[in-house]
């Protein structure tokens, strides 16, 4: 995959990456792709795209109308983001899981700041608010989830709680935390946690070691529900319904698409 780290943000390359790997033990072939971030997070490896190779684009984001997953294709450049229902990607859930374990001394900074969050609390409640780009968009699958869906979820849940802390993901901190203020919640920032190679990466880790995560429909918050090992509770904004569901993160479409439930 020429594309990868090129190819859409980090949720959309987390994707890429697990259909490469487990595409190649389906159908045991090699895998070639260019220096991407996932090298300097998660120390892998894999061999150099060294020459060109026939394109070959994803046909469809709907897993039964998609032949490219189901069919052995060697000596190609795939193109797309192969973000299908996660069944498809569950056999393998503890080997994706493995490769994007970070490396050594991220583990040691990302477990510091995991060590602070929950000094806060017994109950991590982690929201993440996805902004920016979402911003031009008012559409069924790119828009930006209102925050009083969420408050809404808080106001119904949080004294049900067992000494809950919350924690706040975004890539607009500044738009969301003032519809919070009565819960103190908490960002990487207030925790001291920065890695500015890819300065997104600690907002990701904590989704992913949180009890409960209340997503966007983002790539972004999916993938890092994927390899949540202890979430309680895991809920994603549904715009036809105004209002956050519960999802699966191995058996559900990583984007919310025809908004059936």
């Amino acid at each position: 995959m020429s594309t990868l780290g090129k190819n859409g943000r980090f949720g959309n390359q987390l994707f890429q990456y697990m259909f490469l790997k487990t595409y190649a033990i389906r159908f045991q072939c090699i895998v070639q792709t260019p220096v991407w971030i996932g090298q300097q997070l998660f120390g892998v490896r894999d061999l150099p795209n060294l020459f060109p190779l026939p394109e070959v684009k994803q046909v469809s984001e709907t897993l039964a109308l998609d032949p490219i997953p189901h069919t052995p294709i060697v000596n190609v450049d795939f193109w797309g983001y192969f973000q299908y229902h996660t069944s498809y990607y569950a056999p393998f859930k503890d080997y994706i899981r493995s490769l994007f374990k970070p490396i050594t001394p991220l583990q040691v900074l990302m477990n510091e700041g995991v060590r602070r969050l929950r000094s806060q609390g017994n109950t991590v409640v982690s929201f993440h608010f996805r902004r920016g780009d979402y911003d031009d968009y008012d559409d069924k699958v790119f828009f930006c989830a209102p925050t009083i869906w969420y408050r809404k979820w808080l106001e119904e849940n949080w004294s049900k709680l067992n000494s809950p802390v919350l924690f706040i993901a975004s890539d607009e901190p500044e738009k969301v935390l003032g519809d919070f203020q009565e819960y103190n919640p908490v960002t990487s920032e207030q925790l001291g946690i920065s890695f500015p190679l890819a300065p997104y990466y600690p907002d990701f880790y904590f989704l992913s070691q949180s009890d409960i995560v209340l997503i966007s429909n983002s790539s972004f918050s999916f993938a890092a529900c994927m390899l949540n090992e202890s979430g309680q509770l895991f809920l994603r904004p549904h715009k036809d319904l105004a209002q956050m569901i519960p999802f699966a993160p191995w058996n559900s479409e990583p984007l919310l698409r025809d908004f059936s439930p």
